[in-house]
């Protein structure tokens, strides 16, 4: 966990290990390449069904694994760090937040895990976590370095959530 977040003169990164990247990118390049294969190898030369099976299965493995395969790649080249936290600001890739303007933290996500933010003018934040990083490293970035500075709803919300050991808004 020590790892994955880095402190340096008040800023607070929570930074992505290369190994887990390397360990995704392989994943689903592997997935990806074996939708090829049963596309291009598998299917040509099968029978009428086997063919028909081949690509019901291997059109949308494809899609699927290339589409995460290059968003992983585009998170990976824009540099190690997911999500900073600065001078009572969350701060991701593409959006920030103040911390005193949470209202609500929680986990969404099927394929790659987001990390949602309620605010108290009931804007939606999403900052992806492309599953390059444990949902414990985020929490426990959470519990040190935003909880203590929250609100006192954001905290009420939070502490239900950690009693019930599940980040998603059906847990309340």
């Amino acid at each position: 966990m020590e790892n994955n977040i880095k402190v340096t003169n008040g800023k607070v990164e929570i930074v992505f290990l290369p190994i887990w990247a390397g360990c995704m990118v392989f994943g689903t390049g592997l997935m990806t390449l074996a939708g090829l294969f049963i596309l291009f190898y598998i299917v040509p030369d099968s029978s009428i069904a086997r063919a028909f099976a081949g690509i019901i299965i291997g059109i949308p493995a494809t899609l699927f694994f290339a589409t995460k395969l290059l968003q992983l790649l585009s998170a990976i080249l824009a540099g190690k760090t997911l999500i900073a936290i600065e001078n009572g600001v969350v701060i991701g890739r593409k959006n920030q937040v103040a911390i005193q303007d949470i209202k609500d933290i929680y986990w969404s996500g099927l394929s790659f895990k987001i990390l949602n933010i309620h605010t108290t003018n009931n804007k939606r934040i999403k900052l992806n976590t492309y599953n390059l990083l444990s949902e414990d490293v985020i929490e426990h970035a959470i519990e040190t370095y935003i909880i203590p500075q929250a609100t006192p709803e954001l905290k009420n919300n939070w502490e239900k959530r950690v009693k019930q050991g599940d980040g998603s808004p059906a847990s309340k």
